[in-house]
């Protein structure tokens, strides 16, 4: 069988991205969606990505760059597949072992953007980094270096700026981005001129990404390679969805790549796109599983095809959740049914227990603020968010240890537990109690939660009275009967 690199070409274009960071996520993610948009838009722009750490992978030579990103979910209520060859990555240099390439980028006269995903920790200063080192160790160290050689290139030529775009998962990336690059400045010494330059010439624009990328399929491979008939040991397996929103309206102008196939949205407010996330996609998620699970379910998309339980999500974060999302509600409502989408996708199996982990911190982030707004803004608590904490209780109620963990059970089967370790504890030492004196203990911790739960007028009452009828008549018996309550 042929290599995907003699079956398609590069296509030579200018590059106009340079990506620090060459894993499977912005392979499926930028780089997938510039080559849509240099079909689609004329973006015309390649990409030159920098392997920031030692050891530059041997794969991206072997294919001349060139790999497939096989997408698999749901799409307009039917099973979609896209296999896409990639053909935008013009070069991939290593910062260690082509440092002099690396570096002669910063001359490139049609470079305008550079994206990064060097993992959550990447984004740090480190005091230790150098000027004269080559590379310094740190993401943000190599590029202050990058953009002072490209300053002193151009003379502080506000034309020749550079728009940073990190998709590291940190609150506020652009800013923390910024900040360190601010701080190597003045640790360096380094010109008035260039501080200037970067403050009002270069953009650091925070961003929020959304797409579920799974990578090099492993025990796919030999079929998927068999099915698109050539061998490619770069495949990166994604799912249809993709959201890219840009933190910056500014660069909107600039970067013209939102696609058919891949949503790029500019804003003066990524907070309430990240609310929107939280609340909608993780929101549903960690109110819906516990009980689930409780009820029976083992996946999500098990969860999306059982009438219960689908009643159950439909009715929370259609009517609970959404209508506390400050945004347009036909912008939430649409990402909602997009998240539903997503959930039934059918070559995912997405097991309730992993999404179960850390559950507490997870619930007081994702589903607590909904609950208060929504209670702010009707009066009345909101049943389902009621249940989802009824449902924690429950799921978390046992006084049995195991190895870093607690054992729950779910009739003959036994469960595992995981969260913060005092939190466990906590949770061990009461729930041998009665309903009612647990459900206090716990949701009377502000360590918790930030705040006593008990104080919320009736929530506790309401929490008591799942507890109990759950134990009475099974989880699943109990969704039902609510989703039969006006």
């Amino acid at each position: 069988m042929k290599n995907v690199s003699e079956l398609y070409k590069r296509t030579p274009r200018p590059i106009k991205v340079m990506q620090f960071g060459e894993g499977n996520f912005l392979r499926a993610f930028v780089d997938y969606g510039i080559d849509v948009a240099n079909e689609e838009l004329g973006f015309n722009s390649n990409v030159a990505i920098i392997v920031p750490i030692p050891n530059k992978p041997a794969g991206f030579a072997k294919q001349d760059n060139i790999y497939t990103v096989c997408l698999r979910g749901q799409k307009d209520g039917k099973p979609y597949k896209e296999n896409r060859v990639v053909t935008c990555v013009e070069k991939v240099l290593g910062a260690y072992e082509d440092y002099e390439e690396f570096m002669a980028l910063a001359h490139l006269d049609t470079l305008e953007f550079i994206v990064s995903n060097t993992t959550e920790a990447g984004i740090v200063f480190e005091s230790g980094d150098k000027l004269e080192d080559c590379p310094p160790k740190t993401y943000p160290a190599k590029l202050t270096k990058f953009l002072y050689e490209r300053y002193t290139f151009y003379q502080g030529a506000a034309d020749k700026a550079l728009t940073m775009l990190p998709v590291e998962l940190i609150e506020k990336n652009g800013e923390n981005l910024k900040k360190c690059v601010s701080q190597y400045a003045d640790l360096w010494h380094l010109e008035g001129g260039f501080k200037t330059w970067l403050e009002r010439d270069c953009i650091f624009a925070g961003t929020l990404v959304d797409r579920i990328v799974t990578g090099y399929p492993r025990q796919e491979a030999a079929d998927l390679c068999q099915e698109l008939g050539y061998e490619d040991e770069l495949l990166d397996k994604a799912e249809p969805f993709g959201l890219w929103v840009i933190g910056d309206a500014r660069v909107a102008e600039k970067l013209k790549v939102s696609s058919s196939k891949w949503d790029v949205e500019f804003t003066d407010q990524l907070e309430i796109f990240k609310e929107r996330k939280v609340r909608i996609l993780n929101g549903a998620h960690t109110s819906m599983v516990l009980g689930a699970y409780l009820a029976g379910m083992d996946y999500v998309g098990q969860c999306m095809a059982d009438p219960v339980i689908r009643t159950q999500l439909d009715q929370s974060v259609f009517g609970e959740i959404v209508p506390t999302v400050h945004m347009p509600q036909e912008k939430a409502e649409a990402f909602a049914k997009a998240v539903f989408e997503r959930f039934e996708n059918p070559f995912v199996k997405h097991a309730l227990l992993s999404i179960s982990l850390n559950s507490i911190s997870k619930w007081r982030a994702r589903v607590l603020p909904s609950f208060k707004d929504s209670l702010a803004k009707t009066g009345k608590l909101p049943k389902w968010l009621t249940y989802s904490f009824a449902a924690l209780l429950a799921f978390y109620g046992t006084e049995k240890a195991g190895d870093n963990c607690l054992i729950g059970e779910r009739g003959t089967d036994t469960y595992e537990i995981h969260d913060d370790a005092d939190k466990l504890e906590f949770i061990r030492q009461h729930a041998g109690l009665s309903t009612a004196e647990y459900a206090k203990a716990v949701m009377s911790q502000v360590n918790f939660w930030g705040e006593d739960l008990t104080t919320i007028a009736g929530f506790a009452d309401a929490v008591i009275a799942h507890l109990d009828h759950m134990a009475e008549v099974g989880a699943k018996t109990h969704i039902e009967e609510l989703g039969k309550q006006a």
